[in-house]
């Protein structure tokens, strides 16, 4: 799979899961303990993970861009 059919798939996935970590936050006293105890360490580590998916996949932009400021 090529790096753009990728970030088709991580991009969407990565807000989601930003979206959803936020609102479980903001909204914690909300939602019973025992899933948020479940849910919000885990929905962090799965954006650390896509996060880095996120990095790597663009790393040839990001290389490059840094390139262009720094001269």
């Amino acid at each position: 799979m090529n790096k753009q059919k990728m970030l088709k798939i991580v991009n969407p996935i990565l807000a989601l899961d930003f979206l959803m970590l936020a609102l479980s936050g903001i909204f914690h006293e909300m939602v019973p303990y025992e899933i948020f105890e479940k849910a919000h360490p885990l929905l962090g580590f799965t954006l650390v993970i896509l996060v880095t998916t996120h990095i790597i996949l663009n790393w040839s932009w990001i290389a490059s861009s840094m390139k262009k400021t720094s001269k």
